[in-house]
Protein backbone atom coordinates (compact mmCIF):
# COMPACT_ATOMS: atom_id res chain seq x y z
CA UNK A 1 0.00 0.00 0.00
CA UNK A 2 1.39 3.40 -1.15
CA UNK A 3 -0.16 5.95 1.26
CA UNK A 4 1.54 8.89 -0.28
CA UNK A 5 -0.78 7.83 -3.81
CA UNK A 6 -2.89 7.26 -1.89
CA UNK A 7 -3.25 10.75 0.04
CA UNK A 8 -2.81 12.42 -3.79
CA UNK A 9 -6.30 10.27 -4.88
CA UNK A 10 -7.82 11.56 -1.35
CA UNK A 11 -6.97 15.56 -2.54
CA UNK A 12 -7.74 14.98 -6.16
CA UNK A 13 -10.74 13.85 -5.65
CA UNK A 14 -11.66 16.01 -3.25
CA UNK A 15 -10.47 18.84 -5.76
CA UNK A 16 -12.19 17.31 -8.87
CA UNK A 17 -14.85 16.99 -6.70
CA UNK A 18 -15.34 20.55 -5.05
CA UNK A 19 -15.18 19.46 -1.58
CA UNK A 20 -12.64 20.54 1.32
CA UNK A 21 -11.07 18.85 3.66
CA UNK A 22 -13.88 19.88 6.35
CA UNK A 23 -16.46 18.51 4.70
CA UNK A 24 -14.68 15.24 4.47
CA UNK A 25 -13.81 15.29 8.31
CA UNK A 26 -17.46 15.99 8.94
CA UNK A 27 -18.68 12.66 6.44
CA UNK A 28 -15.89 10.32 8.18
CA UNK A 29 -16.28 11.76 12.02
CA UNK A 30 -13.11 13.23 12.68
CA UNK A 31 -12.01 16.72 13.55
CA UNK A 32 -10.45 18.78 9.97
CA UNK A 33 -7.59 19.18 12.50
CA UNK A 34 -6.96 15.64 12.62
CA UNK A 35 -7.52 14.72 8.71
CA UNK A 36 -5.75 17.68 8.00
CA UNK A 37 -2.60 15.99 9.85
CA UNK A 38 -3.41 12.67 8.22
CA UNK A 39 -3.45 14.38 4.55
CA UNK A 40 0.05 16.20 5.14
CA UNK A 41 1.52 12.69 6.00
CA UNK A 42 1.82 13.70 9.90
CA UNK A 43 -0.74 10.76 11.03
CA UNK A 44 -1.58 7.47 9.90
CA UNK A 45 -4.46 6.81 7.67
CA UNK A 46 -6.27 4.04 9.64
CA UNK A 47 -7.93 0.98 8.31
CA UNK A 48 -11.35 2.26 9.81
CA UNK A 49 -10.63 5.86 8.13
CA UNK A 50 -9.52 4.37 4.42
CA UNK A 51 -13.00 2.84 4.40
CA UNK A 52 -15.03 5.30 5.67
CA UNK A 53 -13.26 7.83 2.79
CA UNK A 54 -14.02 5.26 0.39
CA UNK A 55 -17.56 4.86 0.81
CA UNK A 56 -18.24 9.00 0.90
CA UNK A 57 -16.16 9.16 -1.84
CA UNK A 58 -16.76 6.36 -3.73
CA UNK A 59 -13.46 5.41 -4.75
CA UNK A 60 -13.67 1.67 -4.86
CA UNK A 61 -11.21 0.59 -1.55
CA UNK A 62 -8.98 -1.64 -4.02
CA UNK A 63 -8.42 1.50 -6.24
CA UNK A 64 -7.73 3.98 -3.43
CA UNK A 65 -4.96 1.56 -1.84
CA UNK A 66 -3.49 0.25 -5.09
CA UNK A 67 -1.24 2.45 -7.03
CA UNK A 68 1.41 1.89 -9.78
CA UNK A 69 2.99 4.93 -8.52
CA UNK A 70 6.52 3.72 -6.48
CA UNK A 71 7.78 6.47 -3.79
CA UNK A 72 11.99 6.20 -3.34
CA UNK A 73 11.91 8.77 -0.86
CA UNK A 74 10.07 5.94 1.52
CA UNK A 75 12.14 4.61 4.68
CA UNK A 76 13.41 0.52 3.19
CA UNK A 77 14.59 -1.18 6.22
CA UNK A 78 16.53 -4.34 5.57
CA UNK A 79 17.29 -6.18 9.27
CA UNK A 80 20.53 -7.61 9.56
CA UNK A 81 21.29 -7.95 13.13
CA UNK A 82 20.02 -6.33 16.27
CA UNK A 83 18.71 -2.71 16.48
CA UNK A 84 20.85 -0.61 17.76
CA UNK A 85 18.81 3.23 17.48
CA UNK A 86 15.64 4.38 19.24
CA UNK A 87 15.31 5.72 15.95
CA UNK A 88 15.98 2.25 14.21
CA UNK A 89 12.90 0.57 16.41
CA UNK A 90 10.64 3.23 15.75
CA UNK A 91 10.66 2.96 11.96
CA UNK A 92 10.48 -1.20 12.60
CA UNK A 93 7.13 -0.49 14.30
CA UNK A 94 6.08 2.16 12.12
CA UNK A 95 6.91 -0.61 9.01
CA UNK A 96 4.52 -3.39 11.66
CA UNK A 97 1.91 -0.77 11.73
CA UNK A 98 1.63 -0.20 7.90
CA UNK A 99 1.62 -3.93 7.17
CA UNK A 100 -1.11 -4.20 9.62
CA UNK A 101 -3.10 -1.40 8.47
CA UNK A 102 -2.52 -3.24 4.69
CA UNK A 103 -3.46 -6.90 5.80
CA UNK A 104 -6.90 -5.38 7.55
CA UNK A 105 -7.15 -3.71 4.40
CA UNK A 106 -7.31 -6.37 2.02
CA UNK A 107 -9.29 -8.63 4.31
CA UNK A 108 -11.93 -6.12 4.28
CA UNK A 109 -11.79 -6.01 0.26
CA UNK A 110 -12.31 -9.57 0.05
CA UNK A 111 -15.18 -10.01 2.23
CA UNK A 112 -17.21 -7.34 0.53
Amino acid sequence: MNTQAMLIQIKTWLKTNHKSQKWLAQQIGLSPAFLSQILSGTRKLQTKNIIAISKVTAIPLDTLITSEHVDNKEPQIVLRGSLSSQNSKKKIEQLLWDIQQCVDLEATIHDA
